[in-house]
């Protein structure tokens, strides 16, 4: 039978209890040496053990600690201190579920000990487990003595986010007194004290508000207006109140109020819209909106977004009007930003050629008279310089990329020394398909004003773009702080994931598949890191009263995996994968990329290879991380690559399940893993949210092969899959697709991908002789750069001569004249 602390010796107590203070502190290394202490005259002492491997584990030998750790488990089963310790290193290793599972084992022995509660409830909110969360507080709650203000604030907000609104606002009621009191000794040292008392009684009103409590929120909001700091926000929640009160006219006068303080909240002027019982999208009330939005621009005058609303719902000749005030407001002001501000108008047809012409007509009476028809004045000629360079972003958009250069070379010889200028020639030029020509261009911009951060970055972006990964290193660690050990590790420690998954996309381009996968996978372990921070706002948020802020951290949380760099890089890492996983498969596996290894840096100088620094308490210092496989060598070495890629793929699942391309990545992942039923289920989601999507046949006819030519799957499941596909899609071919959709390149191109994944001679020529009429005349508007780019690309993958690329080229020269990409 194992020892439990309490039956060890005095003196190894002592000593056990000294490493548990250790560990407080951070001294690692000297907790260590403690519990080795302990270990020589009992070895098996389980607790000891397990608190052995958590210093193990902060000590990064993260193998040895695990393995100790259950050891100590094993021995002592019984102990909440072993579990506790069990539950603190996967906690620190981010697993949060498993380190859950531990805490509930320790409670199991020590059920009141709030210490574990309190970490219990953290992590249950992390991993969203609400309703046991509400149980765990309430026991938090219940055997706290001191009426804590952040334990039942706790409480109160795991019933809110369950929904039990009332549960919240009694638990609320009941203990408010113990902070809002002055005499309760809670202001008491506390500088903090105002807002603290601020934030909590703006968060009971809200409560109100979600209970549906309108007028009790209204009269308790009015109430507590002498103890509210946040007084914006509170001038926002009462004027929501009074609207959904129906209280018209009293909500008015309050976004009246809120207009005062901030005329380009767009928030503010639809609000007070609605007071007046007008809404923007409704066309019959279009006069109405007009003549608010005109009273309020001569109320704000140098409000830009009071300007702007008007061209959202007007049409016709009063779009033009006030376009026109908008213009020449914009252009007499040198507004770069112009265009982008403006672009969400060409959405509507109509609007993006009256704007067209509008500025057309500017151009030609500044050019003319130097001045604008209704004016007396002479215009400055940066006015002309500005309506050139909108009509250059006008023509741009429209695809006349010859007219776009010439009009904004017109207007860098009125002023060659504005950087703006360059960045509108540059991006016209990439439009244009000539990658090289817009990343000289954007960089001659730079060297104008080397101090100007977002054009620095911009050409950074543009050299990746045109696969020079050295040379974008180089221009942005000038960027990088000074004093920072290692610039290039600074880049990925600062988290700049712009850059890393435009390097990652640069060196898959360039056929560097493992160096890809390590900055696709830098950019997810960026958004883990996000994701995993907001694990002390848990309990921080509490003791601080700031829980309307921290409803937000947890919306934004819940939708952070649905951010584009993301989601971009997710399905890029899935596709380098595959790739991989197909390469080995077909018996040439990729070979890493070799290149000299980084040499490791401290902050206090250089270091060896290897070297570690193990103590890491309290003023000490740890090694700079160092990049000990600059290749990427352990991702293309691996032997896993479809779990690798499998991960992926269920975040992807999880967060934007809405987006078809997320099942066309779990198909091509399951249908390798032969999952069959998962590649069904991923053939029937996407079918669900759009059934004539390009990739949706050719992943019919790729699982019927797979399933003809698997003679290890049971037939009788082969048989109940086919029968469920040939009745979801009946005898549909890739051949019928491509005939019925013959004006639209995208759908080609999935079939030609399709054909060359299938293989034979037969359907690898057909995919050739589909590809090299990618740029014919049929396709139309279909025929944009990134399709004629995926059809080269298809046609190396296809074995292509290169006489037929040339041919290729010289055919994709014809639609984008300009290009030097193909």
């Amino acid at each position: 039978m194992s020892l439990t602390i309490t039956e060890l010796p005095h003196k190894e107590q002592a000593l056990f209890r000294s490493a548990l203070r250790l560990y407080e502190v951070r001294q690692y290394k000297k907790g260590f040496k403690t519990c080795e202490q302990i270990l020589k005259k009992f070895p098996n002492h389980g607790e000891t053990l397990a608190v052995k491997g958590m210093f193990l584990a902060y000590l990064d030998r993260n193998e040895e600690a695990y393995t100790t750790i259950k050891r100590g488990i094993e021995i002592s089963p019984q102990s909440s201190i072993s579990w506790h310790v069990y539950g603190i290193v996967c906690r620190r290793d981010e697993k949060f579920e498993e380190a859950t599972k531990c805490y509930e084992e320790a409670l199991k022995v020590d059920s009141e000990n709030v210490s574990i509660l309190r970490e219990l409830a953290q992590l249950q909110t992390q991993i969203r487990q609400y309703d046991r969360l509400v149980e765990t507080r309430a026991r938090i709650v219940k055997l706290d003595g001191n009426n804590t203000p952040s334990y039942w604030l706790g409480l109160a907000v795991a019933h809110q986010l369950t929904g039990r609104y009332d549960l919240a606002l009694r638990i609320i009621s009941t203990h408010e007194n113990t902070v809002l009191d002055e005499n309760s000794g809670f202001k008491a040292n506390n500088p903090d004290y105002r807002a603290e008392v601020s934030e909590l009684l703006m968060y009971k009103t809200w409560l109100m508000e979600l209970n549906g409590d309108f007028q009790m929120a209204l009269d308790n909001l009015k109430e507590i207006r002498p103890r509210i700091t946040d007084v914006t926000g509170w001038k926002e929640q009462k004027a929501k109140l009074l609207l959904k009160l129906n209280r018209k006219e009293a909500a008015a006068s309050a976004y009246q109020d809120l207009i005062e303080r901030n005329p380009d909240n767009n928030n503010y002027i639809c609000s007070y819209l609605l007071c007046n019982g007008l809404d923007m999208s409704r066309p019959e009330d279009k006069d109405a909106v007009l003549e608010i939005i005109k009273g309020l621009q001569k109320q704000f005058p140098i409000s830009n977004t009071l300007k702007f609303v008007p061209l959202t719902f007007c049409t016709g000749d009063d779009f033009v009007r006030e376009a026109d005030i908008l213009a020449k407001y914009s252009l007499r002001k040198g507004i770069p930003s112009l265009f982008a501000s403006m672009k969400t108008l060409y959405m509507n047809e109509a609007k993006g050629t009256a704007l067209g012409k509008l500025f057309e007509g500017y151009a030609l009476q500044l050019r003319d008279t130097k001045r604008f028809s209704d004016s007396t004045d002479d215009e400055s000629s940066l006015v002309l310089m500005w309506c050139k360079l909108y009509l250059a972003q006008h023509a741009d958009y429209y695809g006349d990329y010859e007219r776009a250069l010439k009009l904004v070379e017109e207007a860098i010889s009125t002023s060659p020394d504005t950087v703006d200028l360059y960045m509108v020639k540059a991006k016209v030029l990439k439009h244009a398909g000539d990658i090289r020509g817009a990343r000289d261009i954007m960089d001659f911009g730079r060297q104008k004003d080397l101090k100007d951060r977002f054009i620095n970055t911009k050409t950074v972006k543009y050299m990746l773009r045109n696969n020079e990964v050295d040379e974008a290193e180089k221009t942005i660690v000038l960027l990088v702080r000074d004093d920072a050990p290692h610039k290039v590790q600074e880049i990925v420690d600062t988290q700049t994931i712009w850059y890393m998954r435009e390097q990652g996309h640069a060196y898959r381009r360039l056929g560097d598949i493992g160096r890809a996968l390590k900055h696709y996978q830098q950019v997810a372990d960026s958004f883990a890191t996000y994701h995993n921070d907001q694990y002390d706002f848990h309990s921080y948020s509490m003791r601080k009263f700031t829980v309307r802020a921290y409803n937000d951290i947890l919306k934004w949380e819940d939708q952070l995996f649905t951010h584009h760099v993301y989601v971009d890089s997710a399905k890029a890492a899935i596709d380098c994968y595959v790739d991989l996983y197909d390469r080995k498969a077909a018996g040439s596996p990729f070979v890493p990329i070799s290149e000299k290894p980084m040499k490791p840096f401290t902050r206090n100088g250089s270091a060896k290879q290897g070297q570690h620094n193990l103590s890491a308490g309290l003023g000490e210092t740890k090694p700079v991380a160092v990049d000990v496989d600059p290749n990427g060598s352990k991702f293309v070495e691996a032997d896993d690559y479809l779990e690798r890629a499998l991960k992926f793929v269920e975040v992807l699942e999880t967060y934007v399940g809405s987006q078809p391309e997320t099942h066309v990545s779990a198909f091509e992942v399951h249908l390798r893993m032969k999952k069959y039923f998962l590649a069904l289920k991923s053939i029937n989601s996407l079918k669900a949210i759009d059934d004539d999507y390009s990739s949706l046949v050719p992943m019919v006819v790729r699982m019927r092969a797979a399933l003809d030519s698997d003679e290890t799957f049971a037939a009788p499941m082969k048989a109940a899959l086919k029968d469920q596909l040939f009745k979801a899609f009946g005898d549909a071919s890739i051949e019928s697709t491509i005939e019925t959709h013959k004006q639209s390149l995208t759908f080609m191109l999935a079939g030609a991908k399709c054909m060359i994944r299938l293989g034979g001679e037969s359907n690898v020529a057909r995919a050739k002789d589909l590809l090299l009429q990618a740029a014919s005349d049929r396709y139309g508007e279909t025929r944009t750069l990134k399709n004629l780019l995926a059809a080269k690309d298809l046609l190396v993958e296809a074995g292509a001569s290169e006489s037929e690329l040339a041919t290729y080229a010289t055919s994709a020269k014809q639609v984008f004249a300009l290009s030097t990409c193909f």
